[in-house]
């Protein structure tokens, strides 16, 4: 198990949209991505292990390096794969391919990951000596804004309790992740 740090905003919090594909859409989309990865040098698809060479049913795709006409092609233009891929790249944030065991579909909706994957994922232990450190209450789920982490992480205070809980590394990649809040006003830094 282990505890992420990520920016969530309002459009987390509501469903969003969701395109259902087909198999033969899928194996085109993943090797599509694995073509653009080599000709780019960018990963773009997570996880892309040597078990799942031939189809994976649950997976994230950085979509925002490639243009929406090249991804919603390999969909033939359908419109809520174009919406999915829209939302996703105007979010900043990966897509997400998952089956749906119930009805077997297989369904794209935009991921909470960043499309860059700046997320802080830590084992439990990490994150609540982290958590203190910032003087922050150690709960496995929580959530505070934007501007009063930034307030924290500038306090010279919390600095000198995050060195003496050992956790002052964490702050560059948490300084990454809240650089990725900047387009958002109703950004949050949350953590399950």
């Amino acid at each position: 198990m282990s505890i992420t740090f990520r920016i969530a905003t309002t459009a987390d919090d509501q469903r969003g949209p969701i395109a259902t594909i087909n198999a033969r859409q899928l194996a085109a989309f993943r090797a599509f991505l694995r073509e653009e990865s080599l000709r780019t040098g960018t990963v773009l698809l997570d996880p892309d292990a040597a078990e799942d060479a031939f189809l994976s049913y649950h997976f994230e795709a950085r979509v925002c390096p490639i243009a929406l006409a090249a991804v919603t092609r390999i969909f033939d233009y359908q419109t809520n794969v174009i919406s999915v891929v829209e939302e996703a790249q105007f979010r900043c944030r990966r897509v997400r391919v998952y089956r749906v065991e119930e009805g077997g579909t297989i369904n794209m909706r935009v991921a909470l990951t960043s499309d860059q994957g700046v997320e802080l994922d830590l084992t439990p232990a990490n994150a609540y000596a982290l958590l203190e450190g910032l003087g922050l209450r150690p709960d496995s789920v929580g959530e505070i804004p934007i501007d009063a982490m930034r307030a924290r992480l500038a306090n010279p205070a919390v600095r000198r309790r995050a060195e003496e809980h050992g956790v002052t590394h964490y702050f560059e990649r948490l300084d990454q992740l809240l650089a990725t809040a900047d387009a958002y006003d109703t950004s949050r830094l949350e953590w399950a």
